[in-house]
């Protein structure tokens, strides 16, 4: 050995040991700290983008709820529309069979009148019909 170095005590040296030490041990913590860093900013850009997908899909859900709440109510709309739309046919188709049952009966009652002797029936149950639909039309 280098007689200097017979100088430096013991426990010196063990305490230069240990600083060595120690800052090896620091320099490794330092690069897994910088390691862990790079890996929690990774992940933290990774949960911000996924937090905005959740946030589109959010708001996507809510205008097809909204959409879906329209078109229902358009669709009970259209419903209502054709219950009345039935309704009112088959009140008009009523109202059609009695018009047309009467006049059925008003043509059974013209066809039953008498028709005096020696006068063309044919000719006069022309002329009650004619004289029939041009009353009706006046009504």
């Amino acid at each position: 050995m280098i007689p200097w170095l017979k100088l430096v005590p013991s426990w010196a040296w063990a305490g230069a040991a240990g600083m060595v030490l120690a800052m090896v041990v620091g320099g490794v913590q330092q690069v897994r700290v910088y390691s862990l860093q790079s890996q929690l900013e990774t992940e933290r850009s990774s949960l911000l983008e996924a937090s905005e997908k959740l946030g589109a899909c959010r708001a996507t859900r809510t205008t097809l709820l909204g959409q879906v709440i329209e078109q229902n109510s358009a669709i009970a709309g259209l419903r209502s529309a054709e219950q009345e739309r039935s309704a009112k046919a088959k009140e008009d188709q009523q109202k059609a069979e009695v018009d047309a049952a009467n006049v059925d009966r008003q043509a059974q009652e013209v066809l039953q009148e008498q028709t005096p002797i020696g006068a063309d029936a044919c000719a006069d149950a022309s002329a009650a019909f004619d004289n029939e639909l041009k009353r009706e039309r006046e009504l």
